[in-house]
């Protein structure tokens, strides 16, 4: 009992120190804000990462940002639904505003609002949007764009031409169907503006050189960024981007500040493709990309804030699949991404220009032994062997379909290959409820001055995260 109440008293006591009072002092505002979203990133999905990076050693046991000084939870309601979009989501993390599914950066009766883009920039300081995906995807969208629907990708990324956003970056630009323009357009457009458009790691190394507006691409003429399980020697990162970011807008801002939003957006990604591997490395290429910002704030650690949520949580991840045990080791066993490996499944049962012939189920076992470690690596049950048999039987059997597909929010996977990682990622104790958005809470980690975090400790829905930077920021609200 005398052990617990002296716990309790210095508890008190540090969270006296931590409050701003009358007598103390007041510190001055913060320069720096990094705010950092990983698209569908539940609490399961942080957890589960650090399982994984432990038990294959892919990367750090420890993800830097869930040890943050302040860690909490929000809730992610929209105003039209207790699920959200990334749009909503997006739209309340940017701007403080609550608004319909789809909706980007206008409120519920689709009138415009304000987001802290326009704030920081209003009051002075440099701003950036960084994304893994497409720098015209509803997460950046909404920190730079008003329009009805997230769809709107021509509209959203014509406004991009004129947002209040000095470096943006992301892998190119999402085409929209029935409008006559190339993502190239985009970058033509972007360039006549007085944007310098940067395409690749080598373009990079200049960039705190250049005056006036910065677009960064990936070095891939498409509008993802790569898996971070199907990258190759060369790509572009997450991480690049960060500190490409932070040493443009350190040379061009560094004396007033600036706000920089990071998202990681393909964490998303595996969760709708129910892909726990491509997920988790997602999650640590991410963790990477905050190890930039880190560094960064330990040179300004009185100066730097540093926020970090997600905008929901994808796949209804649940850790264990029935039994009182987990083997996150299997999945190493994986090395692609479900649409990399989809591909490699169709270029090798019927490859373009051959005649086709239907594999035998041993060859496709054969396939799923090499690229996934099933059956030589990984037990598969009798009940999960005869879901697959019967999924190659929809594909190859008589009256088949040899495109049998799985489709999601962003792919459209071979069934059979889509069934398979479904096998291995029970193996190793990950069920996923669906392949869509869970209505379940997500983490809350800030890192900064410790006048400014006290206002974080309240914070218990997206809508509050906004205007609790900006009166930490000393942005003037519009």
């Amino acid at each position: 009992m005398k052990r617990l109440t002296s716990l309790i008293v210095i508890a008190l006591a540090l969270f006296a120190s931590c409050c701003p009072n009358n007598s103390t002092p007041q510190p001055a505002k913060v320069k720096y804000v990094f705010y950092m979203i990983g698209d569908g990133m539940g609490i399961n999905q942080v957890i589960a990462t650090e399982h994984y990076n432990k038990a294959t050693g892919y990367g750090p046991e420890r993800i830097n940002f869930a040890y943050f000084p302040v860690r909490g939870f929000i809730s992610t309601v929209s105003s039209s639904s207790l699920v959200t979009d990334s749009a909503a989501g997006g739209t309340a993390l940017s701007t403080g505003v609550k608004t319909y599914n789809g909706a980007i950066g206008v409120d519920a009766d689709e009138k415009p609002v304000s987001s802290l883009t326009d704030w920081a920039k209003a009051s002075g300081f440099g701003t950036g949007v960084i994304t893994s995906v497409g720098i015209n995807h509803a997460t950046p969208a909404s920190f730079m764009a008003h329009t009805r629907s997230r769809r709107n990708y021509d509209d959203i990324a014509l406004q991009y031409l004129d947002a209040p956003v000095d470096f943006a970056a992301g892998g190119g630009f999402i085409t929209q169907k029935g409008i006559d323009r190339t993502a190239a357009d985009y970058e033509h457009k972007a360039d006549s503006a007085g944007i310098t458009v940067l395409r690749g790691k080598e373009a990079f190394k200049g960039v705190e050189s250049v005056k006036g507006r910065v677009l960064c691409l990936g070095n891939r003429l498409q509008s993802d960024l790569p898996y971070a399980i199907d990258r190759e020697e060369g790509d572009v990162t997450l991480s690049d981007f960060v500190d490409a970011g932070i040493r443009y807008l350190e040379a061009n801002y560094g004396d007033k500040g600036f706000f920089m939003m990071v998202e990681g957006g393909m964490i998303d990604y595996g969760g709708h493709g129910n892909d726990a591997a491509s997920c988790f490395q997602e999650l640590t290429d991410f963790a990477a990309a905050m190890d930039v910002v880190i560094a960064f704030k330990q040179k300004h650690p009185e100066e730097t804030l540093i926020v970090v949520t997600a905008d929901h949580e994808t796949g209804g991840l649940m850790l264990g699949s029935g039994k009182y045990e987990m083997h996150p080791e299997l999945l190493a066993f994986q090395k692609h991404s479900t649409p990399e490996l989809t591909a490699i499944f169709r270029d090798t049962f019927f490859p373009e220009g051959k005649p086709y012939k239907a594999p035998s189920w041993n060859e496709v076992k054969a396939f799923f032994s090499r690229e996934l470690g099933l059956w030589n690596k990984v037990e598969v049950p009798s009940k999960a062997e005869a879901q697959l048999r019967s999924v190659y039987d929809q594909t190859f059997g008589k009256g088949g379909n040899r495109n049998l597909g799985e489709a999601n929010l962003y792919s459209v996977n071979s069934k059979l290959v889509y069934e398979a990682v479904i096998c291995l990622d029970k193996a190793a104790g990950y069920n996923w409820s669906y392949t869509s958005h869970s209505g379940s809470p997500v983490g809350l980690y800030a890192d900064g001055p410790a006048s400014v975090l006290p206002a974080f400790w309240a914070i218990r829905d997206n809508a509050e995260i906004a205007p609790a930077i900006a009166q930490a920021a000393g942005y003037v609200r519009e």
